[in-house]
């Protein structure tokens, strides 16, 4: 594969047809979405939640998620944008920052938790499964009964850990829409991957190969996402058996409505805070670390912050348990 991206000479175009064309970005971000939907479709039903929230929280976090990935690169390149106005709206040349996605999309999330109480939340996965298959008999066995809907902050946190896997596949997948567009790429090296003499940065115009960092952020986040989709069954299979946690970190995994999430946000945030050290792409820069990785730190930051204040009242409650 290393071999093969280091000949290649990408097109940000599948296909163009004069009047229309398809572009590998946009068709890999769709392709992104398509998969994701059917992940998290499941996920849903296997949580025991209404298939109408579903569709209704996809609609919206797709259009506020949208909206803030781009508001967020724009502004991130202010200089450039000022100077060329129509470019904010040529999505399909790139430019989708995922802290301004998360952001836009927690606070979605947020506030279309707070308005739960118009759907019927569902007992358990028997009615789940005949609400998402049309079907007129419940199955014989009671798959999982949902846990983590005694309270507004606990489905909140649910629904949180049940995107966090599929934002870490969905920038997987997209990523490749920036190799495409050879938009997304870091220092000079002599075994990394071509890049065009039009869409090099200043000062580069000598080299032309280049750390290819779209593939380094699609196999973490690949990796990601692998490691949450084991969470979510760690948790659900260890509900539906019924099991005793074998480990207090264990039990606060099954039991820890967010720990998913703010897993994603510690593993990912770490990636790409490394990562920024490559990059070249230009961005506001203060004590030598650029606007990205700062966000990376501070979301890293929150991730610990909330992972240890969790670990720690989990003890809490389980000394407690054991001393009633």
């Amino acid at each position: 594969m290393f071999m093969f991206l280091h000949a290649f000479h990408p097109s940000p175009l599948i296909i163009d047809f004069g009047f229309i064309a398809v572009h590998w970005y946009g068709f890999l971000i769709s392709l992104s979405v398509v998969v994701c939907f059917f992940i998290g479709k499941k996920l849903f039903c296997r949580y025991a939640l209404p298939g109408q929230l579903f569709f209704d929280l996809v609609f919206y976090v797709l259009i506020f998620g949208f909206a803030g990935a781009r508001l967020w690169h724009v502004l991130s390149e202010y200089d450039y944008y000022s100077n060329h106005l129509l470019d904010a709206f040529k999505i399909w040349q790139g430019g989708l920052a995922i802290h301004g996605a998360l952001l836009s999309g927690v606070i979605v999330i947020y506030f279309f938790n707070k308005k739960l109480s118009g759907y019927a939340l569902l007992q358990d996965n028997n009615e789940a499964v005949k609400q998402w298959n049309n079907e007129t008999a419940a199955p014989k066995e009671n798959i999982f009964i949902a846990p983590f809907l005694s309270s507004r902050r606990h489905k909140f946190l649910l629904l949180l850990d049940i995107f966090a896997p599929l934002i870490a596949l969905g920038q997987a997948i997209g990523r490749f829409g920036n190799y495409f567009n050879q938009e997304l790429y870091g220092r000079p090296v002599g075994w990394g991957i071509p890049i065009d003499l039009l869409n090099r940065l200043p000062g580069y115009e000598s080299f032309e190969y280049f750390h290819p960092i779209f593939l380094y952020e699609s196999l973490w986040c690949l990796t990601i996402f692998l490691l949450l989709i084991f969470l979510h069954r760690l948790r659900l299979d260890d509900i539906r058996h019924k099991r005793k946690e074998a480990s207090l970190f264990h039990g606060f995994i099954v039991n820890g409505c967010g720990t998913i999430f703010f897993f994603y946000l510690i593993f990912y945030s770490l990636g790409r805070f490394f990562v920024g050290f490559l990059r070249l792409d230009p961005q506001a820069v203060w004590l030598n670390l650029r606007l990205d990785q700062w966000a990376s730190l501070a979301l890293f930051l929150v991730g610990i912050i909330y992972f240890v204040r969790g670990l720690l009242h989990h003890q809490s409650q389980v000394e407690c348990d054991k001393n009633s």
